[in-house]
């Protein structure tokens, strides 16, 4: 498979939790080209108590990185996005660019509590879209109300878009069997894959042990539209 996507990271320095200085921002780089990955959406967060971090701080932070890169021969490509915490206002901060959308489109990267019940989640997403927005749930294996199937397969149905981290794909279930969140990557309802991670001091890199394992246990075609059909249809909207 040529190169490797990943559409959820805190890399920025000094934005939020993620990367804290330059130097650990391109160390984190050079590590995800080492894995193979040549496209990446940084994802800074965007959350109301904690993280409130606006879209024009992303984008000269995101130039700063890029030129920084290109002076160390780093090659990949950095897209500007955030990981949006849904509240009541979010719609109106995404309408005023003061939250990002993923590269400028109408894909939005929500997160949501872990303990979200199922029916704010559902009425979460289902108001980002009456604003024209479309969402992907970040990371959706966190969510408690998730981890019921059938509900999974109803979001789905719904052409409602999941985010997974690549970690999750190295969790096993039960004696050498495959876990819950395996299986369903399996049947084709995750759309997106994401390291989440958060510079080398937490949550370091482990695409490629994730990839071992998709391109070895998955049919090729679900690989290919999961790492990198997808993320184009971000990227060209």
């Amino acid at each position: 498979m040529a190169g490797i996507t990943d559409m959820h990271c805190h890399i920025l320095p000094g934005l939020d939790d993620g990367s804290q200085s330059m130097e650990e921002t391109l160390a984190s780089l050079r590590e995800a080209v080492r894995q193979g990955i040549d496209r990446m959406i940084v994802t800074p967060h965007f959350h109301p108590e904690r993280y409130m971090v606006y879209a024009p701080d992303i984008l000269s932070t995101l130039e700063q990185v890029k030129n920084a890169a290109s002076e160390a021969g780093i090659r990949i490509e950095l897209y500007p996005g955030q990981e949006c915490y849904y509240y009541s206002g979010l719609t109106e901060m995404l309408d005023r660019e003061e939250a990002l959308t993923l590269c400028g489109t109408r894909y939005v990267l929500v997160e949501f509590d872990p303990s979200v019940s199922w029916t704010f989640l559902q009425n979460g997403i289902r108001n980002l879209r009456q604003a024209g927005y479309i969402p992907v749930i970040a990371h959706f294996e966190r969510y408690e109300c998730l981890n019921e199937e059938k509900r999974v397969e109803e979001l789905h149905r719904h052409q409602y878009l999941l985010q997974m981290n690549y970690d999750t794909l190295l969790l096993r279930g039960g004696l050498f069997g495959d876990s819950y969140w395996r299986r369903l990557f399996k049947k084709g309802y995750v759309d997106f894959l994401g390291s989440d991670t958060h510079g080398t001091h937490f949550r370091p890199l482990h695409v490629d042990k994730a990839l071992h394992w998709i391109l070895n246990k998955t049919e090729p075609q679900l690989a290919h539209r999961i790492i990198q059909d997808n993320f184009d249809r971000i990227i060209y909207d």
